[in-house]
């Protein structure tokens, strides 16, 4: 059992290897590449275990992959989507390591934040401008509908 388990944190070093060479080569979006390549590198040893292991403990390997690599996902996202951090990161290549408030708040909030989901909205349809502003289009309804049938099934009152 307990190669089993190091079969599952030798994948997960092997799914990471894979996303750091594929974050630099592909045009793909980051997130895509990240969870994608998860789930074909699990498939992936799942079908070279044969070819190494007698008989694999599917559970444990299982649940070891699935530990590791949900952790590199998160920590990923956090990486990936954190304001806080590109803050940080931004006020560190600064002279004097600080910038105006305002700057930030322009930069990162009505910039970044907002006006970059606005556009997302209208490139994939989700919504469209309007004499009133931005409206839902048919397909932003049915997402929103289906959106909050899920916050209601998993009792979410608040979001964002």
């Amino acid at each position: 059992m307990s190669e089993a388990f190091v079969f599952g944190a030798a994948g997960t070093l092997v799914w990471l290897a894979v996303v750091l060479i594929l974050l630099r080569v592909s045009k793909r979006s980051p997130a895509l590449i990240v969870i994608a390549s998860a789930g074909v590198v699990y498939v992936a040893l799942l079908a070279v275990s044969p070819a190494i292991f007698h008989r694999l403990a599917f559970w444990p390997f299982s649940a070891a992959y699935g530990f590791l690599a949900l952790c590199g996902l998160m920590l990923f996202g956090a990486l990936y989507k954190s304001v806080s951090l590109r803050m940080l990161g931004d006020l560190s290549k600064t002279a004097g390591h600080a910038l105006p408030e305002q700057e930030l708040l322009a930069r990162y909030i009505e910039e970044d934040s907002f006006a970059r989901r606005v556009a997302i909205l209208l490139e994939q349809g989700h919504a469209e401008r309007t004499a009133e502003g931005l409206a839902l289009s048919s397909k932003g309804r049915r997402i929103a509908a289906a959106i909050h049938r899920l916050q209601q099934a998993f009792a979410i009152r608040a979001s964002g």
